[in-house]
Protein backbone atom coordinates (compact mmCIF):
# COMPACT_ATOMS: atom_id res chain seq x y z
CA UNK A 1 0.00 0.00 0.00
CA UNK A 2 1.31 3.74 -1.15
CA UNK A 3 2.23 5.93 2.68
CA UNK A 4 -0.34 8.66 2.96
CA UNK A 5 0.30 11.74 3.25
CA UNK A 6 0.33 13.44 6.62
CA UNK A 7 -1.16 16.91 6.94
CA UNK A 8 0.71 19.41 9.22
CA UNK A 9 -1.32 22.58 9.05
CA UNK A 10 1.07 25.75 9.08
CA UNK A 11 -2.29 28.17 11.15
CA UNK A 12 -1.68 26.12 14.33
CA UNK A 13 1.43 23.90 13.85
CA UNK A 14 5.16 24.09 12.97
CA UNK A 15 7.77 22.57 10.25
CA UNK A 16 10.00 19.59 12.05
CA UNK A 17 13.77 20.14 12.16
CA UNK A 18 13.64 16.72 10.02
CA UNK A 19 11.33 17.71 7.51
CA UNK A 20 13.03 16.98 4.12
CA UNK A 21 11.19 20.53 2.79
CA UNK A 22 13.74 22.12 5.52
CA UNK A 23 16.46 20.47 4.85
CA UNK A 24 16.49 19.55 1.36
CA UNK A 25 14.32 21.54 -0.69
CA UNK A 26 12.82 17.80 -0.75
CA UNK A 27 9.12 19.37 -2.25
CA UNK A 28 6.44 21.64 -4.38
CA UNK A 29 4.49 25.09 -3.97
CA UNK A 30 1.90 26.36 -5.22
CA UNK A 31 1.13 30.00 -4.71
CA UNK A 32 -2.59 30.75 -5.55
CA UNK A 33 -4.73 33.58 -4.94
CA UNK A 34 -8.01 34.01 -3.26
CA UNK A 35 -10.23 36.57 -5.03
CA UNK A 36 -13.85 37.06 -2.99
CA UNK A 37 -13.47 34.00 -1.11
CA UNK A 38 -12.94 32.04 -4.59
CA UNK A 39 -9.27 30.33 -5.40
CA UNK A 40 -8.38 31.43 -8.82
CA UNK A 41 -7.87 28.08 -11.15
CA UNK A 42 -7.27 26.07 -7.94
CA UNK A 43 -8.10 23.06 -10.16
CA UNK A 44 -5.18 23.57 -12.56
CA UNK A 45 -2.91 24.31 -9.43
CA UNK A 46 -4.30 21.01 -7.65
CA UNK A 47 -3.55 19.17 -11.19
CA UNK A 48 0.19 20.83 -11.27
CA UNK A 49 0.83 19.91 -7.99
CA UNK A 50 -0.19 16.17 -7.84
CA UNK A 51 1.18 15.88 -10.89
CA UNK A 52 4.47 17.38 -9.66
CA UNK A 53 4.68 14.94 -6.79
CA UNK A 54 4.00 12.03 -9.06
CA UNK A 55 7.40 12.90 -10.34
CA UNK A 56 9.05 13.51 -7.95
CA UNK A 57 7.52 10.15 -6.30
CA UNK A 58 6.12 12.32 -3.35
CA UNK A 59 3.02 10.67 -1.95
CA UNK A 60 0.17 13.21 -1.72
CA UNK A 61 -3.90 11.79 -1.44
CA UNK A 62 -6.10 14.21 -3.23
CA UNK A 63 -9.21 13.47 -0.52
CA UNK A 64 -7.06 14.62 1.92
CA UNK A 65 -5.54 17.81 -0.18
CA UNK A 66 -9.10 18.92 -1.13
CA UNK A 67 -10.66 18.60 2.22
CA UNK A 68 -7.66 20.81 4.28
CA UNK A 69 -7.86 23.29 1.13
CA UNK A 70 -11.61 23.61 2.46
CA UNK A 71 -11.05 24.27 5.79
CA UNK A 72 -8.32 26.40 4.51
CA UNK A 73 -10.62 28.71 2.69
CA UNK A 74 -12.97 28.95 6.13
CA UNK A 75 -9.58 30.76 8.03
CA UNK A 76 -9.09 33.45 5.11
CA UNK A 77 -7.66 36.61 6.72
CA UNK A 78 -9.84 38.41 3.88
CA UNK A 79 -11.50 38.02 0.99
CA UNK A 80 -8.65 39.09 -1.32
CA UNK A 81 -5.54 37.40 -0.44
CA UNK A 82 -2.77 34.94 -1.06
CA UNK A 83 -2.81 31.10 -0.31
CA UNK A 84 0.31 28.91 -0.02
CA UNK A 85 0.44 25.25 -0.51
CA UNK A 86 3.81 23.52 0.39
CA UNK A 87 3.96 19.45 0.20
CA UNK A 88 7.24 17.76 1.09
CA UNK A 89 8.20 14.42 1.61
CA UNK A 90 8.07 14.49 5.10
CA UNK A 91 10.73 14.08 7.87
CA UNK A 92 13.64 11.70 7.25
CA UNK A 93 16.97 10.92 8.76
CA UNK A 94 20.49 12.59 7.95
CA UNK A 95 21.35 12.03 4.14
CA UNK A 96 20.01 12.77 0.91
CA UNK A 97 18.35 9.23 0.29
CA UNK A 98 14.71 9.44 0.98
CA UNK A 99 13.00 7.29 3.24
CA UNK A 100 11.47 3.99 2.76
CA UNK A 101 8.37 4.74 3.52
CA UNK A 102 7.62 8.46 3.22
CA UNK A 103 4.88 10.44 4.75
CA UNK A 104 4.58 13.36 3.35
CA UNK A 105 3.93 16.78 4.48
CA UNK A 106 1.25 19.04 3.61
CA UNK A 107 1.21 23.03 4.75
CA UNK A 108 -0.60 25.99 3.91
CA UNK A 109 -0.46 29.64 4.50
CA UNK A 110 -2.01 32.61 4.42
CA UNK A 111 -0.45 36.05 2.51
CA UNK A 112 -1.83 39.51 2.64
CA UNK A 113 -1.70 40.69 -1.39
CA UNK A 114 0.55 43.11 -1.58
CA UNK A 115 -0.42 47.09 -2.11
CA UNK A 116 0.77 47.87 -5.15
CA UNK A 117 -0.19 44.87 -7.58
CA UNK A 118 -2.98 46.82 -9.03
CA UNK A 119 -1.02 49.93 -9.79
CA UNK A 120 1.64 47.97 -11.66
CA UNK A 121 -1.06 46.14 -13.82
CA UNK A 122 -2.60 49.36 -14.42
CA UNK A 123 0.88 51.52 -15.25
CA UNK A 124 3.10 49.29 -16.16
CA UNK A 125 6.67 48.53 -14.86
CA UNK A 126 10.44 48.52 -16.06
CA UNK A 127 12.92 45.52 -15.12
CA UNK A 128 16.44 44.48 -15.96
CA UNK A 129 18.12 41.64 -16.66
CA UNK A 130 19.72 39.47 -13.98
CA UNK A 131 23.63 38.85 -13.19
CA UNK A 132 22.43 35.48 -11.56
CA UNK A 133 21.55 32.85 -14.33
CA UNK A 134 18.64 29.99 -13.54
CA UNK A 135 20.25 26.49 -13.33
CA UNK A 136 19.65 24.31 -16.14
CA UNK A 137 18.23 21.06 -15.17
CA UNK A 138 15.79 19.12 -17.60
CA UNK A 139 14.63 16.80 -15.05
CA UNK A 140 12.90 19.48 -13.00
CA UNK A 141 12.11 22.26 -15.59
CA UNK A 142 8.66 23.03 -15.52
CA UNK A 143 7.97 22.28 -11.51
CA UNK A 144 7.60 24.37 -8.97
CA UNK A 145 9.79 22.87 -6.51
CA UNK A 146 11.06 24.62 -3.31
CA UNK A 147 14.74 24.62 -4.38
CA UNK A 148 14.87 28.52 -5.15
CA UNK A 149 17.82 29.73 -4.44
CA UNK A 150 18.38 31.37 -7.67
CA UNK A 151 14.93 33.15 -7.27
CA UNK A 152 16.25 33.86 -4.03
CA UNK A 153 19.91 35.45 -5.11
CA UNK A 154 18.01 37.45 -8.23
CA UNK A 155 15.02 38.93 -6.13
CA UNK A 156 18.34 40.00 -3.68
CA UNK A 157 19.49 42.02 -7.08
CA UNK A 158 15.92 42.95 -7.72
CA UNK A 159 16.11 44.89 -4.39
CA UNK A 160 19.18 46.40 -4.28
CA UNK A 161 18.30 47.67 -8.12
CA UNK A 162 14.65 48.98 -7.25
CA UNK A 163 16.38 51.19 -3.80
CA UNK A 164 17.64 52.92 -6.38
CA UNK A 165 15.32 52.87 -9.41
CA UNK A 166 11.82 52.15 -7.58
CA UNK A 167 10.44 52.10 -11.60
CA UNK A 168 11.87 48.22 -11.51
CA UNK A 169 9.51 46.11 -10.81
CA UNK A 170 10.66 42.76 -12.09
CA UNK A 171 14.12 41.39 -12.92
CA UNK A 172 14.23 39.14 -16.22
CA UNK A 173 16.47 35.68 -16.03
CA UNK A 174 18.69 33.97 -17.97
CA UNK A 175 19.91 30.71 -18.50
CA UNK A 176 23.55 29.57 -18.96
CA UNK A 177 23.65 30.16 -22.51
CA UNK A 178 22.37 33.53 -22.09
CA UNK A 179 18.82 32.78 -23.23
CA UNK A 180 15.67 34.53 -21.51
CA UNK A 181 13.54 31.65 -19.28
CA UNK A 182 11.57 34.04 -16.89
CA UNK A 183 11.11 36.58 -14.10
CA UNK A 184 12.40 36.25 -10.28
CA UNK A 185 8.44 35.67 -9.88
CA UNK A 186 6.82 35.62 -13.43
CA UNK A 187 6.58 33.75 -16.47
CA UNK A 188 7.17 36.12 -19.75
CA UNK A 189 6.20 36.70 -23.10
CA UNK A 190 7.38 39.07 -25.90
CA UNK A 191 6.61 40.22 -29.51
CA UNK A 192 9.24 39.89 -31.79
CA UNK A 193 9.03 41.07 -35.54
CA UNK A 194 4.78 40.71 -35.04
CA UNK A 195 5.12 37.40 -33.34
CA UNK A 196 4.27 36.99 -29.70
CA UNK A 197 6.58 34.15 -28.35
CA UNK A 198 7.55 32.90 -24.78
CA UNK A 199 10.50 31.15 -24.17
CA UNK A 200 10.41 27.68 -23.84
CA UNK A 201 10.62 25.75 -20.43
CA UNK A 202 12.30 22.21 -21.25
CA UNK A 203 15.69 23.19 -19.32
CA UNK A 204 14.34 25.55 -16.93
CA UNK A 205 11.59 27.77 -15.15
CA UNK A 206 8.22 27.40 -14.00
CA UNK A 207 5.28 26.14 -15.94
CA UNK A 208 2.84 28.91 -14.85
CA UNK A 209 -0.66 28.29 -14.21
CA UNK A 210 -1.19 31.54 -15.61
CA UNK A 211 1.57 31.31 -18.43
CA UNK A 212 -0.63 27.88 -19.63
CA UNK A 213 -4.23 29.96 -19.52
CA UNK A 214 -3.08 32.79 -21.55
CA UNK A 215 -1.28 30.56 -24.36
CA UNK A 216 -4.56 29.01 -24.63
CA UNK A 217 -6.64 32.23 -24.44
CA UNK A 218 -4.83 34.22 -27.73
CA UNK A 219 -4.60 31.24 -29.30
CA UNK A 220 -8.41 30.53 -29.51
CA UNK A 221 -8.41 34.44 -30.57
CA UNK A 222 -6.54 33.30 -33.76
CA UNK A 223 -2.92 34.52 -32.24
CA UNK A 224 0.09 31.97 -32.50
CA UNK A 225 1.90 31.53 -29.46
CA UNK A 226 5.62 30.93 -30.38
CA UNK A 227 7.41 28.63 -28.07
CA UNK A 228 11.29 28.85 -28.52
CA UNK A 229 14.40 30.07 -27.12
CA UNK A 230 15.13 33.64 -26.77
CA UNK A 231 18.45 34.41 -26.47
CA UNK A 232 19.02 37.81 -24.72
CA UNK A 233 20.46 39.83 -27.94
CA UNK A 234 16.91 39.28 -29.09
CA UNK A 235 15.26 41.34 -26.22
CA UNK A 236 16.30 44.28 -27.35
CA UNK A 237 14.28 43.84 -31.21
CA UNK A 238 10.95 43.26 -29.13
CA UNK A 239 8.52 45.53 -29.86
CA UNK A 240 6.46 44.62 -26.65
CA UNK A 241 6.91 42.41 -22.93
CA UNK A 242 4.54 41.57 -20.52
CA UNK A 243 4.84 39.19 -17.61
CA UNK A 244 2.54 37.33 -15.36
CA UNK A 245 1.60 34.81 -12.96
CA UNK A 246 -1.80 33.86 -10.69
CA UNK A 247 -1.23 36.55 -7.93
CA UNK A 248 -0.30 39.46 -9.96
CA UNK A 249 -1.99 38.89 -12.74
CA UNK A 250 -0.71 40.81 -15.92
CA UNK A 251 2.06 43.20 -15.72
CA UNK A 252 3.27 45.48 -19.17
CA UNK A 253 6.49 46.24 -19.12
CA UNK A 254 7.45 49.71 -20.21
CA UNK A 255 11.32 50.11 -20.55
CA UNK A 256 14.26 47.59 -20.13
CA UNK A 257 16.74 48.94 -17.90
CA UNK A 258 20.68 48.52 -18.25
CA UNK A 259 22.12 48.64 -14.73
CA UNK A 260 26.00 48.76 -13.77
CA UNK A 261 25.85 47.03 -10.57
CA UNK A 262 29.58 48.76 -10.00
CA UNK A 263 27.73 52.63 -9.54
CA UNK A 264 24.17 51.89 -10.52
CA UNK A 265 24.79 53.95 -14.09
CA UNK A 266 21.42 53.15 -16.44
CA UNK A 267 20.55 53.37 -20.16
CA UNK A 268 17.14 52.73 -21.09
CA UNK A 269 15.41 50.83 -23.91
CA UNK A 270 12.16 51.77 -24.43
CA UNK A 271 9.24 49.08 -25.73
CA UNK A 272 6.88 50.64 -28.37
CA UNK A 273 3.43 48.94 -27.50
CA UNK A 274 1.38 47.35 -24.62
CA UNK A 275 -1.26 45.90 -26.93
CA UNK A 276 -0.76 42.39 -26.82
CA UNK A 277 -1.05 42.93 -22.51
CA UNK A 278 -3.82 44.79 -22.54
CA UNK A 279 -5.79 41.92 -24.69
CA UNK A 280 -4.29 39.68 -22.24
CA UNK A 281 -5.94 41.70 -19.00
CA UNK A 282 -9.29 42.20 -20.77
CA UNK A 283 -9.81 38.55 -21.30
CA UNK A 284 -9.10 38.36 -17.36
CA UNK A 285 -10.96 41.13 -16.10
CA UNK A 286 -12.89 38.53 -13.82
CA UNK A 287 -10.05 37.54 -11.84
CA UNK A 288 -7.52 40.59 -12.11
CA UNK A 289 -10.07 43.93 -12.82
CA UNK A 290 -7.85 47.00 -13.88
CA UNK A 291 -8.92 49.81 -13.48
CA UNK A 292 -7.70 52.32 -16.19
CA UNK A 293 -7.19 55.81 -15.43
Amino acid sequence: MAPQPTACSAFSGTVSSQDRGFLYGDGLFETVRCRQGQLLRWQQHRQRLIAGCARLAIAIDPTELDYQITEAIKRAPSADCILKVIVTRGEGGRGYTPPTPARSTLMMQWHQLPADIDQHARDGIDAFVCRHPLSVNPVTAGLKHLNRLDQVLASAELSRVNAVLPTVREGLMLDIDGNLVEGTRSNVFVVINNQLCTPGLGRAGVEGVLRNRLIELFESRGFDVVIRHIHQQEIKHCSEVFVCNSVLGVWPVLRLISVDASNMTQTQFEFSGTTMARLAQQSLLDDFPVQHG
